[in-house]
């Protein structure tokens, strides 16, 4: 059996019109595919194309803002295959704030910054799930690995 690591580590980068807005991350996630737990059917079957983290494998927190803002989302790949697809989603809405939209369906995370979900005010215990897709036996065997990168940004 081949052993395929996978590393989601986490960067935050605020972006703010005149005051900082403060983004910060607990978390990350990472699987073994080692064994035949991680075969369709057994021997000589493929391997289960779809694996998922926990509902809180990452918290988010806002703070020091009364206004507006946009969460982002990319990745920066650091070893990566190009058939793997890994996706993001929004499990709780966290406490505090004035409002928290968006996020509760699955997007996935390119390489590009797409806008993840929006929000209004400081708020904490914002929980994110992860899910990677596109494993097969024909994914080389390595530690494959990417950084997730979340951006707040000021709204008017």
């Amino acid at each position: 059996m081949k052993k395929i690591f996978l590393l989601i580590t986490l960067i935050l980068l605020v972006t703010a019109k005149a005051e900082a807005i403060d983004i910060s991350a607990v978390g990350s996630w990472s699987d073994t595919i080692i064994n035949a737990s991680d075969l369709q059917a057994g021997a000589g079957s493929n391997l289960i194309d779809t694996y998922e983290s926990g509902a809180g494998a990452t918290v988010l927190t806002i703070s020091n803002t009364t206004d507006n803002w946009r969460v982002d989302v990319r990745r920066t790949d650091i070893i990566w295959y190009g058939n793997l697809h890994l996706f993001v989603k929004r499990t709780s809405d966290g406490a505090g704030g004035v409002s928290i939209s968006g996020g509760l369906s699955y997007i996935e995370i390119t390489t590009i910054d797409s806008q993840f979900f929006l929000g209004a005010g400081d708020r904490s215990g914002i929980n994110l799930k992860y899910k990677l897709t596109g494993m097969s036996v024909s994914v080389p065997p390595n530690a494959y690995s990417t950084t997730v990168t979340y951006t707040v940004v000021d709204t008017p």
